[in-house]
């Protein structure tokens, strides 16, 4: 029996060091470890090479369902482990997940990842709500986490290894789907324990978990027709709605502003890729095309309000950034009436620019809030036909919102001041962890 281990890596110089540390002290040492580097910019490739690897590198970044697929056409072995370039495994990890192996009918073993880090509201949300392992109990599970699992490599194969066109996310729920559609079975070992070494922030951590998520909503037809979409906004808030019930109840309220911006942040991502626009391709001048965004937005608001059919000197390709401003400007005099803070709103406004476009600029959102607080009328873009905005979306999300916060409200009369008090630490947290990126 031959056992190979294999470590995908993109850009992983701040974990993989670790992770290989780990490897090599597994009681059970695999006949080789193998490390797919994904056309890495950073020092993965120094670091790595330190270590007695085949290191296999990719020319251009193809994709963590890709990096699977190179792993396993380049080994022989009969087993295949795989270990994420951010996971620590415990030195009994490997022999744990082997033991489990006593029927050919099994086609993988996972392990149990745990998070290493708490300390931040985001590695804690992400510990609470995107948890890696399944219940103890679980010994045929739904699929096994692509972090830390073996497989037989024939089963790999047959199934016809991983959906490259899925790149980053899914793929590991999609080939556990393949194999048992092979009449293949899965396990969970919970003993086969590794520690998820990565450090989140307001930008990673919402984002990879719509980005976990999108590929299921995709394939039940979600993003296929206006009325599902419709019916993936009100999910978005159900799934914010729940996360703020459970935070309540086991008294981790420094979650809350979170699952409250979820519903937000998922919404307009969710939006973006329902209108296909991918802003990577038209933003070239990402700030100045903000500016003629909001320009354009006040224009139209002063000289073509009257009017049901209003001009845009903007183009087509920046719809998705307008309807990002226009939601902003439409909710922005109810968030006033309902939250005591002033800073609230900026907080809220400066994370959703944060989180979508990874972008900071404290004279955008100034001139933003001051939108907002001269012309108490913005909700009128919901009911004017504009060549660049969605009213369906604007309309929808923004009623769908208002009900929901004072649902809120009713069910928990101290929930402004929760979201509040929690936007202020989420804020700080932020603050520290790109203070300390910036060091690096």
């Amino acid at each position: 029996m031959k056992l190979s281990l294999y470590i995908p890596c993109f850009n992983a110089e701040a974990y993989v060091e670790e992770a290989l540390k780990g490897v090599f002290k597994q009681g059970l040492a695999p006949d080789e470890v193998i490390v797919i580097d994904d056309a890495s910019t950073d020092r993965t490739v120094d670091i790595v090479s330190r270590y007695p690897v085949r290191l296999i590198r990719h020319t251009n970044n193809a994709g963590l369902a890709s990096s699977r697929n190179t792993a396993i056409k380049n080994t022989n072995a009969e087993f295949i482990a795989a270990l994420d370039a951010d996971c620590i495994p415990k030195p009994d990890w490997l022999e744990s997940l082997m033991k489990r192996f006593d029927s050919p009918k099994i086609a993988g073993v996972g392990g149990r990842l745990l998070e290493a880090h708490s300390s931040s509201v985001f590695d804690l949300w992400r510990r609470v709500h995107m948890k890696q392992y399944w219940i103890d109990e679980q010994t045929a599970p739904p699929f096994l986490f692509g972090s830390n699992a073996v497989f037989r490599r024939q089963a790999l194969v047959k199934a016809g290894l991983y959906n490259e066109h899925l790149r980053n996310n899914y793929e590991d729920v999609d080939i556990c789907k393949q194999l048992k559609q092979e009449e293949y079975t899965l396990i969970y070992e919970p003993k086969a324990i590794a520690h998820h070494l990565k450090r989140d922030n307001i930008c990673s951590v919402l984002n990879t978990f719509w980005s976990w998520n999108a590929a299921y909503y995709r394939d039940r037809k979600y993003y296929s027709n206006q009325n599902n979409f419709s019916c993936k906004l009100k999910d978005n808030i159900g799934l914010a709605n729940r996360y703020i019930g459970e935070d309540i109840a086991s008294d981790k309220h420094e979650l809350i502003y979170l699952d409250f911006l979820l519903a937000l942040h998922h919404s307009l991502k969710d939006f973006e890729y329902f209108t296909s626009q991918a802003k990577q391709e038209y933003l070239s001048n990402p700030i100045l095309s903000f500016w003629l965004s909001l320009l354009d937005l006040t224009l139209f608001y002063h000289l073509d309000f009257a009017k049901k059919n209003l001009s845009t000197l903007m183009p087509k390709i920046n719809s998705f950034l307008q309807n990002f401003f226009a939601l902003n400007l439409v909710l922005g005099r109810f968030i006033q009436e309902r939250f005591n803070s002033k800073h609230f709103q900026e907080i809220l406004y400066k994370h959703l620019l944060l989180s979508i476009y990874e972008i900071s600029d404290y004279y955008l959102l100034n001139k933003l809030l001051n939108l907002i607080d001269l012309h108490p009328n913005w909700h009128q873009f919901c009911k004017k036909e504009h060549s660049n905005l969605n009213t369906l979306f604007l309309g929808e999300l923004s009623s769908n919102f208002q009900k929901w916060l004072d649902g809120l409200m009713f069910a928990f009369p101290k929930i402004v001041k929760m979201i509040e008090v929690s936007a202020e630490r989420t804020d700080y947290d932020n603050s520290i962890f790109r203070k300390e990126m910036s060091k690096k």
